[in-house]
């Protein structure tokens, strides 16, 4: 599965015009611009909600319900960061890119961003210490809102791949 991503993802990055010079190093790289890459942040936003569900025993539709009686401060920048908001943002623009690479039929648009949405989870992931604040916040309302994050990019990312035919292993 990792191979075929590292093939996939290769080819579809470059523009449709680029002539392009297969490096296998490059390609099944787990740093820089990869399909392994990618699906790694996949497997880590899996690793992530596995450990924040079996904290506070919530399944995935039981922490999404359970938003509507959180506050959002978290989600807003009411607690003074906005880097949870800007990550869904970033998640959101999905529909948006599918329709700018079938409008130009230049699949590495869709590479770009998937790669882009997966840095921008990565240094969320990495601006916390201690295994991501996501497992360590103590307060109920943030922890649900930052696993409920995690859960929408992670499904995105999921999309984007499934669209470059790549699937996601369970673990790496």
């Amino acid at each position: 599965m990792i191979g075929i991503a590292a093939v996939r993802y290769f080819l579809i990055k470059f523009s449709r015009g680029k002539i392009i010079a297969f490096d296998l190093e490059e390609a099944l790289s787990f740093e820089g611009e990869s399909g392994p890459y990618i699906q790694y942040a996949v497997v880590r936003a899996n690793n992530i909600f596995q450990k924040v569900q079996q904290r506070d025993k919530l399944d995935e539709p039981a922490l999404l319900a359970s938003l509507r009686d959180v506050s959002a401060a978290e989600l807003t920048g009411e607690n003074g960061s906005h880097e949870l908001w800007s990550l869904v943002l970033d998640a959101s623009r999905l529909d948006e890119i599918v329709e700018q690479v079938i409008a130009t039929l230049e699949f590495s648009v869709l590479a770009k961003y998937a790669f882009g949405l997966a840095q921008a989870f990565n240094a969320f992931y990495n601006l916390h210490p201690s295994r991501s604040s996501i497992l360590n916040e103590e307060r109920d309302n943030v922890r649900r809102w930052r696993a409920a994050a995690v859960i929408f990019v992670r499904n995105q990312l999921i999309l984007a791949l499934d669209l470059m035919g790549i699937g996601v292993p369970q673990r790496m």
